[in-house]
């Protein structure tokens, strides 16, 4: 599965929120993080009880997954270069296993996404309910022993992706948030931080970026970077998208953007930032769902500033004026 392309419109379509992706089918009931029950199936997927019972499966999963990942942190282990700064590990590979052992007990009908494939099975987009998995959002960092990366889950479910959750096993730390309530952190409430507004917003905010695999995309990213740079307070590239997307639902930052990310990167995190009052789009200010990678997060304030400065690189134009952004740069 990993690779094979998968757009954003592939797994979904827009339903009220930008957050929409589609599916249905029976979940487990449990407690976050806890052991598992016996499966007690529920076939019609209703709304705000079903989302509170898959997030209590995908908060399971996702903390198995994390233990492995964090056992195996820092050991020599077999890896395989599936492109340029494209790394698949074996503890990669049992991370997903883990996080999948859980969900296939605990809803045996749903369909699963996940980026390690395997690579000979049908991607089932099709299927009413289906899990996107990233075992390890921040693979060059787990590699190295680096301890920042995410295990990211997301549900598909009734045209929108109603269930995220981000797991950071350094830090013990679950971002979590479904289609019907607030997103929260190990379950407090987040939100956005929103400072000031304007340009005076921008030149006071944290931005984040992960380096795209593409050389022509790389050339771009640089170059939207050395423009940012100049004009916020902090700029820096962290290396996982889901916790990238995570810190500005949490506060932590301001806006988020990146020029090749895919499904699984995003999907969990594109909800919890939603519904912490963010704003997520393409790299042209368009719906995420019809993404061909480029995306923008932001705390809503400063996203039309982040996005011009994408668009002075992307477009390949420097306008005559852009607010406080000609006084700057010339």
């Amino acid at each position: 599965m990993a690779s094979t392309s998968v757009s954003d419109a592939d797994v979904g379509s827009e339903e009220g929120s930008d957050t929409t992706v589609g599916s249905s089918g029976p979940v487990a009931p449990g407690g976050p993080g806890g052991s598992s029950p016996e499966c007690s199936l529920i076939y019609a997927y209703d709304t705000s009880v079903e989302d509170s019972r898959a997030l209590e499966v995908a908060a399971r999963a996702a903390k198995a997954g994390g233990r492995v990942a964090l056992a195996r942190l820092g050991q020599s282990d077999y890896m395989r270069w599936k492109g340029h700064r494209d790394v698949v590990s074996g503890a990669s590979l049992e991370v997903q296993e883990a996080i999948l052992e859980v969900l296939s007990r605990e809803t045996p009908d749903f369909g699963i996404l996940a980026e390690e494939g395997p690579e000979d099975e049908p991607l089932p987009l099709d299927a009413e309910h289906l899990w996107i998995v990233d075992p390890i959002c921040g693979s060059l960092n787990y590699v190295q022993g680096i301890p920042y990366f995410g295990v990211s889950i997301a549900l598909r479910t009734q045209g929108a992706i109603r269930v995220g959750a981000v797991y950071d096993p350094c830090r013990d730390e679950l971002f979590s948030a479904t289609l019907s309530s607030h997103s929260t952190l190990n379950g407090a409430p987040i939100g956005v931080q929103q400072i000031s507004e304007g340009f005076d917003a921008f030149e006071k905010a944290w931005v984040s970026t992960d380096w795209p695999r593409d050389q022509d995309k790389l050339d771009q990213a640089m170059k939207i970077a050395a423009i940012m740079a100049h004009q916020v307070i902090s700029f820096s590239a962290l290396g996982s998208p889901a916790l990238g997307l995570c810190n500005v639902a949490a506060g932590r930052t301001h806006a988020y953007w990146a020029l090749e990310l895919k499904i699984w990167d995003i999907a969990a995190a594109a909800l919890i930032l939603t519904r912490a009052g963010g704003t997520l789009t393409d790299d042209h200010g368009a719906s995420w769902l019809f993404s061909q990678g480029g995306y923008i997060a932001s705390n809503s304030i400063i996203h039309g500033w982040t996005m011009r400065c994408l668009q002075r690189v992307l477009e390949d134009k420097i306008p005559e004026r852009m607010g406080g952004f000609a006084k700057r740069e010339t």
